[in-house]
């Protein structure tokens, strides 16, 4: 079977994913742990099609990789047991600490899942115990979620390098992308300490490249970018006065939807449906930074855009480019149009245009000489599209006219809000039209200007970088240690010197004053 030329499986492809899993079941019934795999995750393989589109999306369509990756998350569910970690078996003193804890939506109404670094510091807790932990407050979620995105936020206020353990970051990382394929709608670092940048860019390298975009340093003046604030808490600013207690999940038994022999049966229950990304509503799709934005046709998307949220500037020779792609995956065809916040600052190429169905198209964004870096990250682009008939003239002039015609809040209109991103490792000297950097570029990245994640090169490299990570991590928090320990012994020597010479004093000023008195005598 031929795979479509969109990011939006159909029916089909999730189909032709299920057959080959159950097809390498029968020829790997011997790898498969006894007692087969959990028939839960049987259920949700065979019962709809939502956990293997994100198996899919994932891994851009590639039936071969999220066959794997489906594979080897069914067997580390089952010889983890994850499907039995409960209230039960989990160390509930460490739950009560309130460490981790699900709570409000962000700005897209997924569940946040929060993890507050200053009530954990590195070694006082059993890691193992901890890793449980966090599973069960994922799992959770993820069910409470109904299986939807979740914003997972590390909460960094008043943290030091004592409440950071990379094995435990890492173990959380590396779960949420090997094993919980496009399951987070953001990564939000909240009021991350100077001290812990070098942890944030270790972060960075952990996470797999379309993550990257999806991973956000926030704090009290642009938190109400990603979580309305009825759902902040009080410390962030915002109205909720929660303090976490922790309270059970009354968990429902999921009803066996397998047969024998695992095939799905579906014994009338009209209440399963089949959820397809590309039926999702615009408040539904994940990292949308709009919930309002229309979508006049009822099919579903007329265009996919890549990046989905951001317009990524690079060099290339004297100017910083961004290019974004989008891609019509409407059964007709469309016309788009892009606009920006600030026109006078970037050139749009092209700018509107029609496209067939299927047909792709790459927008290059230029900005202009003169204006300056520093605001670049606070520009955005609006990518408008509608449906064309066949009697419309495709003329440029023609095509003006019919925008100019048209109200953006029209129904018939689809829009995609993306924001402009230029990454930290560009700096003064790089660029040679001489532009001012953005505020912050490069300083305080103690890792250096790489920090992007090598996606490509497979766990060796992924090894290797993390180690390189916390190589460089560990001589910067060793160069803190042996900075904070001289100060200590400056502060001692100051002391006793300050001790001394006020003994000295007063030997001196009662010799004087005994002195004084033998001349009077």
């Amino acid at each position: 079977m031929t795979l479509p030329d969109t990011l939006n499986p159909g029916p089909e492809v999730v189909d032709q994913l299920r057959q080959m899993f159950k097809q390498k079941m029968e020829q790997n019934a011997a790898k498969i742990p006894v007692g087969g795999f959990d028939e839960r995750d049987m259920n949700k393989i065979m019962a709809n099609d939502v956990w293997l589109t994100k198996f899919l999306e994932n891994n851009d369509l590639d039936m071969k990789k999220s066959l794997e990756q489906l594979w080897d998350t069914c067997m580390w569910r089952k010889t983890a047991n994850i499907n039995e970690i409960s209230e039960d078996n989990i160390r509930l003193d460490y739950v009560h600490d309130g460490i981790m804890f699900s709570r409000g939506k962000d700005v897209d109404g997924k569940a946040v899942f929060i993890f507050r670094s200053r009530l954990y510091t590195r070694g006082s807790r059993d890691l193992d115990e901890m890793k449980r932990v966090f599973i069960y407050w994922l799992e959770r979620c993820i069910r409470e979620a109904n299986d939807d995105y979740i914003t997972f936020m590390f909460e960094l206020t008043d943290a030091g390098l004592s409440n950071v353990d990379m094995d435990l970051t890492k173990y959380i990382i590396t779960t949420l992308k090997s094993y919980y394929p496009y399951s987070l709608n953001y990564i939000l670092v909240y009021d991350l300490p100077w001290i812990l940048n070098a942890t944030f860019q270790i972060i960075k390298r952990l996470l797999p490249a379309k993550a990257v975009d999806r991973l956000k340093n926030i704090n009290n003046k642009n938190i109400r970018d990603y979580i309305d604030e009825d759902y902040m808490l009080v410390p962030w600013g915002g109205k909720d006065d929660y303090e976490f207690k922790f309270i059970p999940e009354q968990r429902q038994p999921e009803p066996s939807l397998l047969n024998n022999n695992n095939n799905f049966v579906n014994h009338n229950n009209n209440s399963i449906k089949k959820v397809h990304f590309a039926n999702l509503s615009s408040s539904e799709s994940p990292m949308n930074e709009s919930a309002n934005s229309n979508h006049g046709n009822t099919d579903g998307e007329m265009l996919r855009i890549i990046p989905q949220n951001n317009i990524v500037f690079t060099k290339s020779g004297n100017e910083l480019v961004g290019n974004v792609e989008i891609i019509n995956i409407h059964k007709e065809p469309i016309t788009y149009k892009i606009k920006t916040t600030a026109p006078e600052k970037f050139r749009v190429r092209p700018s509107t245009g029609v496209l067939s169905p299927s047909a792709t198209v790459t927008i290059n964004v230029v900005l202009q000489h003169g204006h300056q870096v520093i605001t670049l990250n606070r520009e955005k682009f609006l990518v408008m599209c509608m449906a064309f008939t066949n009697d419309l003239s495709t003329s440029s002039q023609d095509l003006a006219d019919l925008w100019k015609n048209t109200p953006a809040s029209s129904a018939s209109v689809e829009q995609h809000r993306l924001k402009c991103f230029m990454p930290a490792n560009l700096d003064d000297g790089s660029l040679r039209n001489g532009l001012p950097l953005q505020a912050g570029a490069g300083a305080g990245d103690m890792l250096g200007a790489t920090a992007g994640y090598a996606g490509s090169g497979g766990d060796r490299s992924d090894f290797f970088h993390f180690q390189q990570a916390m190589a460089q991590l560990n001589e910067t928090t060793q160069r803190l240690e042996t900075q904070a320990k001289h100060n200590q012994r400056t502060q001692i020597i100051s002391i006793v010197v300050f001790l001394l010479l006020s003994i000295a004093i007063v030997y001196i000023l009662k010799a004087e004053i005994k002195s004084s008195v033998g001349q009077y005598h």
